[in-house]
């Protein structure tokens, strides 16, 4: 059993839930009012033989014991777990108190490495490092200092030795990077040994790692720390610890490449600068900049590598499949500004200008760079038109369906109209020509598959999720579908993952991502991607039909409860004066509009059309 199920176990949902709204029995059933709206009559159930939660009243909200921590205290599933884990006493792999003391102790020694390399930029040794900081890199000593720049000596054991007469051992340095394992027969020595030292740190300021820049043409010319239980490259983003106040105070980061691109900016007054360290903006990246900026610009190099750099990175934070198709790249850019109200630009800087060069020749240059940004889809229709016109009209056809799937991610009909309008004028034909070509119906599906079974051993929620993790293809059909379809907490983390990217549902190796393997592994027959959009749509049909009865389950039962109280003679009455509109005041209220509801319940579950938002997904 799985810590999520452990702590469902060790943690009655009714007691719990009770701590912050007074519930009363309702049948089978708990009831009360609704803790996360203001309400007079208690809407709010707790089904305890499911191990859920539902508002039936203004808000809709729903879920299960981990959903409605997060809904009431603002917190992630992670987060949520953990507080729900500490009281049911349940240990996470995560909070094993060795590995903790651990990382303590490897974060200890990257600490004292940083300041055994800060010492030594000052001895005589490190003058040549001091004076290319100075001279030639134009930074400050207080730039310096801030940065925790250092310098490590020529020679193979320097820091080797500092560090273990201060009782670390050699096993604690090669864990955190700073030694370079030894061949057979031979001693560990030093990874960094005549080069610049730039620390990293992460988004909390621990040092985590290190960067070292050498002088006379040594290779690489960036040396970095290879990945530990500390660094991880794809989640650290370098500046962000001292960039992080002045991000959220502009509502604005810039992303750059390089450490100089981010200590020179930084110097000169634009603090909310970061750079990535020799690999492309990862999902963990873009996932950090998110808790920070809504407006996010990418100011990298103008020739084809950066430009290059800049799909990449931006198709990364719009939580595409691949790096490599660059039309996918614009398919979530409406969804990222209406979800998650992140505007993505990209900044072409002047050729042969690097960020640290412009800011100190030309600051002037960059500043009107940043703030004339583009949009990422406006980048995109350009980068794909190229500058040259088109030699002939099957070539201006193909460019036009190369476009088209960007263009149909625009939702806003000005803004695409703007896109529209430019696409025909570079191609020479009429906007209407483009709109027509665009209506065009694309290649047909693949046909003749069998059609989907319904597999028992699951319940609909988890076959939906199965069908959405073996299709990635119908993330675009059902990215903005709410996450409260999914009772469950998990359900749901499956799906925010799937959502933002398909490829990496399963590759956080937590209870989610287990939990996902296995719905991977559930047996499907092969469906196309149009079977499999409708095998979906149907098990969303199913959970909202089963949403309704349970809504109709538990007014079934207050009204048994009125009947026993009331008699059936008087309920039939109120049930004829509510039919007529005739709804009567005081007790009895509550009485005659639950009628009124289960009967609109009984109807709705025999419609074809999607509930009411109050009965099913909000």
């Amino acid at each position: 059993m799985d810590a999520v199920e452990t702590v469902k176990r060790q943690i009655d949902l009714v007691e719990y839930i009770g701590r912050f709204t007074k519930l009363t029995r309702a049948g089978r059933h708990y009831r009360g009012l609704c803790p996360f709206h203001s309400e007079k009559t208690p809407s709010f159930y707790v089904f305890p033989e499911r191990g859920t939660w539902r508002c039936f009243g203004a808000c809709g909200e729903g879920g299960d014991l981990f959903t409605f921590v997060q809904k009431l205290e603002g917190v992630d599933f992670r987060t949520a777990l953990r507080q729900l884990a500490e009281e049911a006493g349940v240990r996470l792999q995560d909070d094993d108190p060795r590995r903790r003391s651990r990382l303590e102790r490897l974060a200890a020694v990257m600490s004292a490495a940083v300041g055994f390399y800060e010492r030594q930029l000052r001895e005589p040794a490190g003058q040549p490092a001091l004076e290319y900081l100075t001279a030639g890199r134009g930074l400050t000593p207080e730039t310096i200092a801030a940065w925790h720049l250092g310098w490590a000596p020529e020679g193979w054991r320097h820091l080797r030795d500092f560090l273990a007469n201060r009782g670390y051992t050699e096993e604690d340095l090669l864990a955190a990077g700073l030694l370079v394992e030894p061949e057979a027969g031979r001693e560990s020595y030093d990874r960094f040994r005549g080069r610049v030292i730039i620390p990293i740190a992460n988004e909390r300021g621990e040092f985590v790692a290190m960067g070292g820049r050498g002088l006379h043409g040594e290779e690489p010319k960036y040396l970095n720390s290879p990945q530990t239980e500390l660094f991880d490259k794809g989640r650290t983003l370098f500046g962000l610890h001292l960039a992080g106040e002045a991000i959220r105070a502009r509502g604005e980061v810039v992303v750059v490449e390089g450490y100089m691109d981010v200590l020179g900016p930084w110097q000169a007054g634009y603090h909310n600068v970061v750079a990535t360290m020799g690999t492309s903006l990862t999902h963990e990246h873009a996932a950090l900049l998110r808790r920070y900026a809504r407006r996010i610009v990418l100011a990298l190099d103008p020739d084809s590598a950066g430009l290059a750099a800049a799909e990449r990175a931006g198709g990364l934070l719009l939580g595409l499949a691949t790096d490599e198709q660059i039309v996918s790249a614009a398919r979530a850019a409406d969804e990222l500004a209406a979800a998650a109200e992140i505007d993505l630009r990209v900044a072409v800087l002047p050729p042969g200008r690097d960020p640290d060069e412009l800011v100190r020749e030309a600051p002037g240059l960059w500043e009107q760079a940043i703030a004339s940004a583009r949009p990422f889809a406006e980048f995109l229709v350009d980068r794909m038109m190229g500058a040259a016109r088109p030699a002939s009209p099957l070539e201006a056809r193909h460019t036009v369906d190369r476009l088209r799937p960007l263009l149909l991610a625009v939702r806003d009909p000005v803004e695409r109209a703007v896109y529209v309008q430019r696409v025909a004028r570079h191609l020479g034909v009429e906007e209407e020509a483009v709109v027509q070509r665009l209506r065009m119906a694309p290649p047909p599906r693949r046909s003749g598959e069998r059609a989907p079974r319904r597999p028992e051993p699951l319940d609909a929620e988890d076959v939906l999720l199965a069908i959405l993790l073996r299709y990635p293809g119908l993330r675009l059909a059902y990215r903005n579908y709410p996450e409260s379809l999914f009772s469950s907490a998990v359900g749901r983390e499956i799906f925010r993952r799937w959502v933002a990217d398909p490829q990496t549902v399963t590759a956080a190796g937590d209870e989610v991502a287990e939990k996902a393997e296995r719905l991977l592994r559930y047996r499907l027959p092969p469906l196309s991607e149009h079977e499999a959009r409708r095998a979906a749509d149907e098990k969303i049909q199913a959970i909202l039909r089963e949403r309704i009865r349970m809504h109709q389950a538990a007014r079934a039962e207050l009204l048994q409860e009125a009947e026993q109280q009331l008699g059936p003679n008087r309920i039939a009455e109120l049930a004829l004066r509510a039919w007529r509109g005739e709804i009567p005041p005081g007790e009895e209220r509550e009485v005659a509009e639950s009628l009124l509801e289960e009967f609109e319940l009984g109807l709705s579950i025999h419609r074809r059309e999607t509930p009411r938002s109050g009965h099913g997904v909000t």
